[in-house]
């Protein structure tokens, strides 16, 4: 995939700051979470397991509402623009663990901005 330079200087800039992080208890991740969160994105529920994201002021994912993608996606960047994103859209997502771009099939259904 040709990337435009400033998504490439985005990637090649891009560290994950949460992944070693580790929690005493749900409720302290929760809080954490909470805090962290800027923006949740929530996915057209077409029979699929991924639904939400959260993702902080940066554009990392923090928590995916699914454990057994959390492995892959929590870390990652999303490199669409959470201002700019609406009803419809497919985001694409720098996968930190393949270190490739994604895009994903499912719409966006709904974006909350804090």
């Amino acid at each position: 995939m040709n990337l435009p330079k400033i998504l490439q200087q985005k990637i090649t800039e891009f560290t994950p700051q949460y992944n070693e992080l580790k929690f005493d208890s749900s409720e302290e991740f929760l809080k954490w979470l909470k805090e962290k969160t800027k923006t949740e994105i929530f996915f057209k529920d077409t029979g699929q397991d991924l639904i939400k994201f959260h993702v902080d002021e940066f554009g990392e994912i923090l928590h995916t509402e699914l454990a057994s993608l959390g492995s892959i996606y929590n870390g990652s960047l999303l490199l669409d623009d959470t201002e700019l994103l609406l009803e419809g859209d497919n985001i694409s997502v720098w996968v930190t663990m393949f270190r490739e771009v994604s895009t994903f099939k499912y719409e966006v259904k709904e974006v909350i901005r804090y």
